[in-house]
């Protein structure tokens, strides 16, 4: 689920520079790579076998359908933003119904997630290839990046692991806008798409006919669910429910297509396990998907095919002896997952929580298709702290969305 167009790595001088002008920047990227060390340390894999199924934590479903609703009162629309609250002050996980987007938009990007994998050439793919972006939008390959940095590495601290997950990168661009956009959009680094050069990069109608078109179908709902939902995100601060309005009018909206092949089911005593059960939970049968991580702007938006994969590392509590536990994310076909990302969670002072969470293929799971939306604000925006009665007194300095999400993709280069 996590972003992952990274920049390409910087020379000497630019990482000098860097150094002096955003160390807090780097100590957050720094902190949260530990943070996330620490955790993954003495996570549980699975909970305690005594453990009863239903008292363990899950993701809620929230309805957010009577929000949409004009003559719906505020009273509607505040219970709605309350649930969310919820939410956000414990895992940060939930999923939504009666989103609005529509099963034509849902159903067409995950059959072109289908088409684009597996019926591209890999010279084709290779056109596509991330390598050919300055801003690493494209194909990616499995082995190209790894969220977690320590992923890729080797070491007595530290043992590499494969993701095999392949992805298709893009990013905002006006014409994928409903509203048209203002005009006024920039990059991560704060430069025009104009400066930067190729922007996204798409395969030609030729070659996937119908591609493009589905794709701005489902992106242009989901970043205006996006826009709307930001909204329930104020009420549930009690803010201004236009509070965020000012700075989602070219927001950054990454988004990817994502692939995770089947691994054949494991034979145990002559019969084979299902992903859910037995052997399959055991490590050793797993692969990575998708590393161990938390994401870098506002909020993700997940579309997922109805396999499971997608695993959240809940907080350590009685149940589970103090430790975190892995626990998979309830399949619940025609939702979308909403987790908070680490911006949200700095901008509300740490009163939000921006979960770690992962993909992991278990034997007999089959292959899964994921379309995450990774929504931020204007990456220009001048961040302010939000009011001290709604967080508290901030522990982070005011900055730009796009200079924070640049340095945490960064350090995925390092």
């Amino acid at each position: 689920m996590a972003t992952l167009v990274m920049p390409p790595q910087s020379d000497p001088a630019t990482l000098a520079k860097r150094s002096t002008t955003t160390p807090s920047i780097l100590a957050e990227v720094a902190a949260s790579q530990e943070h996330l060390r620490s955790r993954l340390a003495g996570a549980l894999t699975k909970p305690p076998s005594n453990i009863p199924a239903d008292s363990l934590p899950s993701v809620p479903l929230i309805d957010i359908g009577a929000s949409f609703d004009p003559k719906a009162d505020s009273q509607a629309k505040n219970a709605i933003a309350q649930q969310i609250r919820q939410a956000c002050l414990t895992t940060g996980f939930f999923q939504i119904s009666n989103h609005g987007i529509s099963t034509e938009a849902m159903a067409g990007v995950l059959k072109q997630a289908e088409r684009f994998f597996h019926d591209l050439s890999p010279d084709q793919k290779e056109e596509l290839h991330v390598k050919h972006s300055p801003l690493f939008r494209g194909y990616e390959p499995h082995d190209f990046s790894y969220v977690n940095p320590d992923d890729k590495l080797n070491g007595h601290e530290h043992q590499h692991q494969h993701e095999t997950k392949e992805g298709f990168n893009w990013g905002y661009e006006a014409g994928l806008d409903p509203t048209g956009g203002d005009g006024e959009y920039v990059e991560l680094d704060g430069q025009s798409p104009a400066a930067t050069g190729p922007g996204n990069l798409w395969p030609s109608e030729e070659w996937l006919p119908g591609f493009y078109d589905a794709i701005k179908l489902y992106y242009g709902q989901v970043l205006q669910l996006a826009r709307h939902l930001f909204r329930l995100f104020a009420l549930s601060l009690a803010l201004e429910e236009a509070y965020f309005d000012k700075v989602t009018t070219h927001p950054g909206g990454i988004a990817r297509l994502l692939y995770y092949k089947s691994q054949p089911a494991v034979a145990v005593n002559g019969s084979t396990t299902a992903a859910d059960g037995g052997a399959a939970r055991d490590e050793g049968d797993a692969k990575l998907g998708l590393g161990a991580h938390t994401d870098y702007e506002c909020f993700t938006l997940l579309l997922s095919s109805s396999n499971p994969g997608l695993e959240i590392l809940f907080p350590p509590s009685p149940l589970t002896d103090d430790k975190p536990v892995w626990l998979p994310c309830p399949v619940r076909p025609g939702t979308l997952t909403v987790n908070v990302a680490d911006f949200l969670m700095r901008w509300t002072n740490g009163l939000y929580k921006s979960t770690i969470h992962r993909v992991v293929s278990r034997p007999g799971s089959g292959q899964r298709y994921s379309v995450p939306f990774f929504f931020s604000i204007n990456y220009d925006a001048d961040v302010e702290a939000l009011p001290e009665e709604v967080v508290g007194r901030s522990n982070y300095q005011p900055i730009k969305a796009g200079e924070y999400v640049l340095e945490r993709l960064r350090a995925t280069t390092m």
